[in-house]
């Protein structure tokens, strides 16, 4: 039997699982006090998730937050550049931000000190942790949404088919609630 291969980015035990869960809790804790000045608007925050979505490749999550991007009036061509990461028709702040959103989901929300400094230089301190708790929600949603459709495409990875069964049983009630409205999605995206 030939092993088949998933490329995009999934939970591989029950312990990362648990792991991603555990650091929601800490990003919330980090932007309970926020005051006002310091948020992001929601349709910039639409585009960070689409930023990290662009780099997991969660067909449910390109599709929800493509839907919701279009709600909040960003446009089309807009959505396509970010899922693409071309950020170049972008203004400063909005490249600084799709970048290090890109960045921070590439090296899985452990970004390169000095990359994360230098944005907390250009944002300040709270709007970087605000940007990066909406990074942290979206690329749970993806891993979350990518290992479902992982289990259900009868990838096995090396951790073994019993981990990966009790990861897909954690991970099913939120995948769930994620690809709620998202029942056509698969005819637009594959």
């Amino acid at each position: 039997m030939k092993k088949r291969n998933f490329k995009k980015r999934y939970l591989k035990t029950p312990k990362e699982f648990y792991h991603v869960l555990k650091n929601s809790s800490a990003y919330r804790k980090k932007i309970k006090n926020i005051n006002q000045e310091n948020k992001i608007s929601p349709a910039f925050a639409e585009k960070i998730m689409l930023a990290v979505t662009g780099v997991t490749e969660c067909v449910f999550c390109s599709y929800r937050h493509t839907k919701t991007a279009l709600e909040k009036g960003i446009k089309l061509t807009e959505i396509q550049d970010i899922l693409k990461s071309e950020f170049g028709n972008f203004s400063k702040e909005e490249q600084t931000g799709l970048l290090y959103a890109q960045h921070w989901a590439e090296k899985a929300g452990k970004p390169d000190m000095s990359v994360r400094e230098r944005v907390i230089e250009y944002y300040g301190l709270q709007k970087t942790e605000y940007m990066e708790f909406y990074m942290h929600m979206v690329y749970m949603g993806n891993l979350i949404s990518n290992t479902v459709e992982a289990y259900h495409d009868k990838f096995v990875p090396e951790t073994g088919k019993v981990k990966f069964f009790i990861l897909y049983l954690l991970c099913t009630p939120i995948a769930f609630f994620i690809k709620s409205g998202t029942k056509d999605v698969r005819k637009y995206y594959t």
